[in-house]
Parts: C-alpha cells; structure tokens; sequence
C-alpha cells in the first residue's frame, strides 16, 4: 500500500528540478521538451496535481483538521471558538460575499492539467497506452476540480485547453451549472478505459471505478438539484432535467457495484462494531475505490488522531470535536427502534450508558465516543459530577475536554493501537470514495426514478453490514437518515443538505444541542441534562445553496455575472 507514497516522495525530489519552469507565468515558457519523453517527470507532474487536488478539506491549526465541513452540517464542532472550522460552521459566509475557508477556485490546478494534456499529447514519444493513461488521470483530477467548483458556485467556465494572453480567450462567460455536470459525466465515460480496472491496483491513483465514482457522486449530486431546486431564469444556476442525471447515477452506481470487484468490508463480519471501525484504518481493503495516501515515515501526515484522542488518553490536546446530540439521535437502536429519544424522555428518568448508547447501531458505537465507551483497556468518562461511593478507577469528574460542550466526541477513523499520538505525525490514510456511498447513491437514484424494490435492496445491503434489521416500505426519509448515519463525518452531510435544499430547514435558526451528565455511584446511573452546544444560533439563507463568486473574481472578469442574492 505505501508503495505509491514512495513514489510520490521520489517524484517530488524530481519536481523540484522543473518546478521553476513549471510554474512560470504564462505556461506558455514550458521549455524541457524532456518533461514529456520520461515517465518520471510526467508522475512528478501528476503528483503535483493530485497533491493540489482538495479531496480533503485541510484547514486551521493543523495539516487535517478535518472540522471544517462537519462543523458546517451540525454533525459536530471543533472545541475551541478561535479555530477557522468553528468560525465557518457559525457564519456559513461572510455577508461581503466572501466564502472565506470554504472558498475553492480550481483554475490553477486546471490550467496546469490543460497544460499536461496538451504537451501531452503533442510532444511526447512515450508508447501511446502511457500517453492515454496519464492524460486520463489528468483528465480525472480537472473533472475532480471542476466537480469541488460547480457544488459550490453552480455554473463555472469550462475550460479545457490553456488560455492565451488573448482577453477574448480570458475574459469567459459562465457556463451553465447543467454544462459542468455534463462534463464531468462526458469525461469520466471518455477516461474510464484508458484507467486500471483492477480493484485496489493503487488507491490513491485514478482508477476506471475512481473515475466511475465521481460520476456517480456528481450525477447524484445534479439529480437531487434538479429534483429539489429551482433553476433561475437568466442565470447558471439550476438543473431542469431531474431524471436525466439520476439516470446516469443509477446506471453508473450499478456499474460499480455488479462489476468492480469491490466489495463491503465484512472482514470481521461476528463484530459489526470492530468491522465498521476497522473499514477505515486497513488501508485499500475491499471497499476503498480511491484514498489520499498519508505516510508518517515519508513524512506525508496529518494531525487527526492527536486532535481526535480523548482527553485522558492523548499526549497534549485531544477531544478536538465534540459531537452534537443532534447527530446521535440519528442513530436507532440495533433492534430497529427509534434512536430519537426527545429531550423530555431523557431528562425524565435516569439511564446507563448501556441502556441509552450501548445498544444502538453498531456504526454510532464504531463513530462516536460516549460515556463509558471502551478504549485502550479502560473508558471515556463525561460526567461533569457525581454522586454515591465511587470505585477506585471511577473518577469523580472527566477531563474538563470531555464534559464541557456536547458530551460526546469523534471517534471514527481513530486508531486504538497508537497509543500517544502526536499532532502531525499520522499516516492513517483518508478515503476520498468507498463503495459504500456508492450503494447510497444507488438508492438514492433508484427512489427518484421509481425502482423502489432496487433501493431498498441497496439501503439494506449498507444496514445489513451494520447488523441492522432490513427496511420494509422504504420513505425518502429513511435514505436521508441512513447516508447521515453511514457518511457521518465523511465530509457529505453540509453539500447534502444543500443539494437536496432542506439546508434552510434542518440548519437556519439551528441552536445544536449537547448533554451534561451526572453519575450517581449506587445505582450506576446518570441524570441528563440538556445544553446548548454551541454559542449562537446558525444562519443559513436560501443564497447560501450557492456561494458568492466574490469581489476579486468579479473584479478580474467583467463578463462575470454573481450568484443570486449577493
């Protein structure tokens, strides 16, 4: 699996020898005809280009700090006020029109891949199955930028071949949102042969079922916005033809699953809780279609587990993302009933962890830490007081991380076999697509164009490798519920909100909610008590279902038109 790291460390020693070249202005000076005859130099180039690519959003204080797009969906906060994610998730965008830290504007990385394609495929002697296969991973990663674009803005130029210095050839129109999805689908049907097509060949290269994948998301991701939106007349922003692009996410979805060979890690099928844990930490198992590739002896790391580990447990800080309650009542309990326990049922009687956490989906426990939950041979305790005869190992509060704001922590993704982690020092690497959401575009697609016994089938595939009971008389709301427990803290929750417009309702006016606890020693119980998890309410307006362009776009292009509403 570390074998490509290497490659990327080896090839980024080469970069820098043509780096300066590269990077002049305009691409036009690109003069080492050697670039495109060695395959050395192409990788490094590719390399370059992957590494741009934000198939993670890394911001604030660390190299992964993956509190960004979770915080922005409610699914959790990052702990401390002065963080970037915790600033985003509460003023979602700034009123100037300025999207701030969640901004994306992919058109360096694109010219760079224009730049490839066309040296590419004019100046290279290499066998012509080389030249195919490293346009098509050129050609993937520009679709990839032009998909983080077109979810966030709508309609964005495509541009396809290097610009001139020609202000004909530079100062573009938008192209419509519709535009950009069909050419993300056009591409990805254009690439997928020249790809490998051999799971797990390489996770963190492009493969036929990566590229697949991203059709499947974005194709899902334009059905849902012609499904639920509104398009604007006179602007480039909207989808017209619902059914047209759920049909290319069903057939695309289907594709991947019946032809991959890929499969649902079910490795430790007896422990659904360990299996769904597990799926994350061994890297390029069975379900994985791409990664972004993390080595710490290759110094190629972030910083998730010593932000993650629970107080108590870590080295220095720890506890970086408490999770809110908002997110685990969406958790039903492995029987099937409804995880949704209101605030006056909780508060109404006292419970043990294991009558009130223990027992639910095999995923909530796998994801989220709660009281007493297991790690590294003792527990996690969030009790802020107590009552009664302690035993010697119970202490008589939790670490002041644990107890002050929602009463629950990240836990998915966090390895237990690392004892101390330090910040920045994790290879863990992080899955960008898995079958997994594939079989939840499947039946997200599937619903939409009626083939309601297909869907069904694709959400209990998911559940039951959950230990899940199968759903019967499937509702919209059952899909929407089992890609939020499924993807949480996967980074889709905030894009799915918008997508399928309900942003407004399930985020505007939002006060999220977190838990005190007290533990009473005799009866082994805890009270409940309710409180705000965070310190504002959220704002989210119907213009926030697309950024602003923003001044300095607008500014450099005055055949640029903004975004409704700004």
């Amino acid at each position: 699996m570390k074998k490509y790291i290497k490659i990327i460390s080896l090839s980024l020693v080469l970069f820098t020898s043509c780096s300066d070249v590269l990077d002049k202005e305009p691409l036009s000076l690109i003069a080492d005809s050697n670039i495109w005859q060695d395959e050395s130099l192409l990788n490094a180039y590719l390399n370059r280009m992957y590494l741009e690519a934000p198939f993670l959003n890394q911001t604030g204080q660390s190299g992964f700090n993956v509190g960004l797009i979770g915080a922005m969906g409610a699914e959790f906060r990052t702990m401390g006020p002065w963080q970037t994610p915790y600033k985003a998730a509460i003023a979602i965008i700034n009123e100037n029109g300025a999207p701030g830290a969640m901004n994306y504007w992919g058109y360096n990385s694109i010219r760079r891949a224009n730049e490839f394609i066309l040296r590419l495929n004019t100046e290279s002697n290499l066998d012509q199955e080389i030249i195919d296969k490293k346009i098509a991973e050129a050609r993937f990663l520009r679709a990839f930028y032009y998909f983080e674009m077109v979810k966030r803005y709508g309609g964005v130029p495509i541009i396809t071949v290097p610009q001139s210095i020609d202000e004909e050839d530079l100062f573009l129109e938008r192209d419509t949102e519709e535009a950009v999805y069909d050419f993300i689908a056009s591409e990805m049907d254009a690439i997928a042969d020249s790809l490998s097509d051999t799971p797990n060949a390489s996770s963190g290269r492009a493969s036929k079922w990566a590229a697949l994948a991203l059709k499947s998301r974005a194709m899902t991701y334009a059905g849902s916005i012609g499904e639920f939106g509104t398009p604007v007349p006179g602007e480039y922003v909207g989808i017209s033809n619902a059914n047209k692009y759920w049909q290319m996410a069903y057939d695309t979805s289907k594709e991947i699953i019946e032809n991959s060979g890929h499969a649902l890690f079910n490795k430790y099928a007896s422990d659904k809780t360990k299996n769904f844990q597990q799926l994350f930490l061994e890297e390029n198992n069975s379900e994985v279609i791409f990664s972004e590739i993390f080595d710490e002896t290759l110094l190629r790391t972030h910083s998730f587990s010593g932000l993650t580990m629970p107080s108590g447990f870590e080295v220095v800080w720890g506890s970086n993302f408490p999770v809110f309650y908002d997110t685990v009542r969406l958790f039903d309990f492995a029987d099937g009933s409804s995880g949704d326990l209101s605030e006056s049922e909780i508060t109404a009687q006292t419970w043990s962890s294991e009558e009130l956490f223990g027992t639910r989906d095999a995923r909530f426990k796998a994801s989220i830490f709660y009281p007493e939950a297991a790690w590294q041979g003792s527990k996690v305790y969030f009790h802020s007081s107590s009552s009664g005869t302690l035993a010697e190992d119970w202490p008589a509060k939790a670490p002041n991380r644990n107890k002050n704001r929602t009463g629950f922590h990240l836990r998915k993704r966090l390895d237990e076999s690392v004892p101390k982690p330090r910040g920045g020092l994790d290879g863990t690497d992080y899955i960008v697509f898995r079958l997994g959401e594939v079989y939840l575009n499947l039946a997200e697609a599937a619903f939409h164009l009626g083939k309601v016994g297909e869907a069904t089938n694709a959400i209990n595939a998911i559940r039951s490798r959950a230990g899940m009971p199968a759903r019967t008389g499937l509702t919209w709301e059952n899909i929407i519920q089992e890609r939020r427990c499924e993807l949480f803290a996967e980074d889709h929750s905030y894009w799915d909100f918008r997508r399928w417009r309900i942003a407004v309702d399930v985020l505007d006016d939002l006060r999220t909610r977190g838990v005190r606890y007290a533990y009473n020693a005799d009866t082994k119980k805890y009270t409940i008590t309710f409180v705000n998890g965070e310190g504002a309410k959220r704002v989210f307006k119907d213009r926030n279902y697309y950024f602003p362009v923003g001044p300095s776009i607008l500014a450099d292009n005055p055949d640029f038109k903004e975004n409704p509403g700004y």
